[in-house]
């Protein structure tokens, strides 16, 4: 005889279909546990001589492999496993060559039900010589809350956890194993260890353990309201001393609740937020939020000033902004992740700006990313960007100053030369200047373009000839640098709002009075 669980794989190309089918049941409860899932019928061959399943739910129609041939494949070297069809109300002549292939059943998909589903894979069951189904009560009530935390259920029964949890007082201690452990096995092994240790060594304490999607280990622990003054103290002192490497190792445990169903109260407020706040808590394994003071609204970062400032060429003023958000971020705890990212993204876009300068900040880039990214908590964090502000203040004083020097000597060079043809990247080669940089300095500095800010030095020039009255229009025009008379006198009207001619008279007039 055959005990224990009913192995089921789930065979379906729509992740939703099966996530549903999924929590559709308390599997556990019933006897069966789903041991895998596959997308399409060449993944599940592949899984069936890995999980060795005794049930299989299978659409009929997939990609790459679909149901019926999966189905003929699966009765000729697999006997024993039986085969429940999911379809589609338009594909019955499938469905009837999969039952003549040995198939157990069929369910329509569009009328699946729980009650339906049960039936179904009990008919199947029965198909198997010598499977006795062992019901596992923990796994239930993990099942049930699980079920409850993720949202598939709307209510929880209290009165369903009366016999597991008789006390009156309730705490969820948990660790993002992610965090804590990355992907060692060993480490993720040894802290699952401890904990169930732990309430070996306090049987008054009642627990269930639960795996939330595999990275975060919760511990519901109920115990008598007697216990409420030892029990944190209990839990920090037992870890301290057994948790060797403590170094990603932040375990979190909420304020007390007064009924199971708060459950996800206290999960999704006091326990889920903090579980990546390690960063912000360096010398601590165990972190009690309800001592946590309720911080003030995060602002946003005021992005549209910032990037005002580089737009002027304002870097220190940026600077400074990056230098102000970053304590004011890290005493509100905002997320690690987020503010680490937000920081190299304002870094980027001013090391951008400074390649105008022809400063090199790719390597500077990657230096101080990877700086950022290699800080483990909020203190070495903070150190850092002070050291980068720094660094970028002295690179930005040194280089930036050097070439506001060039710009003035390129002014001087355009009012010694105003008469000479003169073109924007004749003077950048001259002076081995950013073409580009060099363009965007007249537009935004000079509030005109090149050609505008050598046509008013030309004009200005030529007002001061034709104030002298020694000379015919048509060689100023050739004084101050234009080839064309015509061309020179249009200029001179755009500017001025007066011909040549006109502009001579009218000072010649005031000069009279």
């Amino acid at each position: 005889m055959k005990k224990g669980y009913c192995k089921v794989l789930i065979v379906e190309d729509e992740f939703i279909m099966r996530q549903g089918m999924k929590h559709m049941l308390e599997w556990e409860k019933e006897g069966f546990t789903i041991v895998g899932e596959a997308s399409n019928g060449q993944e599940a061959l592949e899984l069936i001589e890995i999980l060795r399943p005794d049930i299989i739910i299978c659409d009929i129609v997939m990609p790459i492999l679909n149901g019926v041939d999966f189905s003929k494949m699966v009765q000729k070297d697999y006997p024993d496993l039986q085969i429940i069809i999911l379809s589609s109300y338009d594909n019955f002549e499938y469905v009837k060559s999969t039952l003549l292939n040995g198939a157990v059943d069929y369910i329509l998909k569009p009328t699946l039900n729980p009650s339906q589903l049960l039936a179904t894979l009990k008919k199947a069951v029965d198909r198997i010589p010598g499977l006795e189904l062992v019901k596992n009560e923990e796994v239930y009530y993990n099942n049930l809350i699980e079920r409850y935390l993720l949202g598939f259920d709307s209510k929880l029964d209290s009165n369903k956890f009366i016999d597991i949890f008789p006390y009156s007082s309730f705490r969820i201690f948990g660790i993002n194993l992610k965090h804590a452990c990355g992907r060692n096995k060993d480490d993720i092994k040894r802290i699952k260890t401890v904990t169930e240790n732990f309430y070996l060594n306090n049987k008054s304490y009642k627990y269930l353990r639960i795996m939330i999607n595999d990275e975060i280990f919760l511990n519901i622990i109920n115990y008598k309201i007697s216990k409420e003054n030892e029990i944190e103290k209990n839990i920090e002192k037992y870890l301290e001393k057994n948790i060797i490497n403590k170094e990603n190792v932040l375990f979190i445990i909420t304020p007390k609740f007064d009924n199971i169903y708060k459950v996800k109260e206290a999960y999704n407020e006091k326990f889920i937020p903090y579980l990546s706040h390690k960063f912000y808590h360096k010398n601590d394994i165990l972190l009690n939020t309800e001592k946590l003071k309720t911080t003030e609204k995060l602002e946003k970062f005021d992005s549209s000033r910032y990037s005002s400032y580089i737009k002027n060429k304002e870097f220190n003023s940026a600077i400074n902004m990056i230098d102000e958000y970053v304590n004011y971020a890290v005493n509100l705890k905002m997320d690690e992740y987020k503010l680490k990212n937000l920081v190299k993204n304002l870094l980027y876009n001013v090391l951008v700006t400074l390649e105008n300068y022809k400063i090199e900040t790719e390597e500077l880039r990657q230096g101080y990313f990877k700086r950022i990214d290699n800080t483990s908590y909020s203190q070495d964090f903070i150190k850092e960007i002070d050291k980068i502000i720094l660094e970028l203040k002295d690179i930005i004083s040194k280089r930036v100053s050097i070439e506001e020097e060039k710009i003035k000597e390129i002014l001087e060079y355009i009012n010694e030369h105003y008469n000479e043809p003169l073109e924007l990247s004749d003077i950048s080669r001259v002076f081995n200047f950013n073409y580009y940089y060099l363009s965007y300095y007249f537009n935004n500095h000079c509030k005109e373009g090149f050609s505008e800010y050598l046509n008013r030095i030309r004009v200005e020039k030529s007002c001061d000839l034709l104030f002298q009255n020694k000379f015919y229009v048509s060689e100023i025009s050739n004084m101050v640098g234009y080839s064309d008379h015509s061309y020179f006198c249009r200029v001179f009207k755009k500017i001025t709002g007066y011909t040549p001619s006109n502009y001579r008279r009218l000072k010649s007039r005031e000069s009279e009075m």
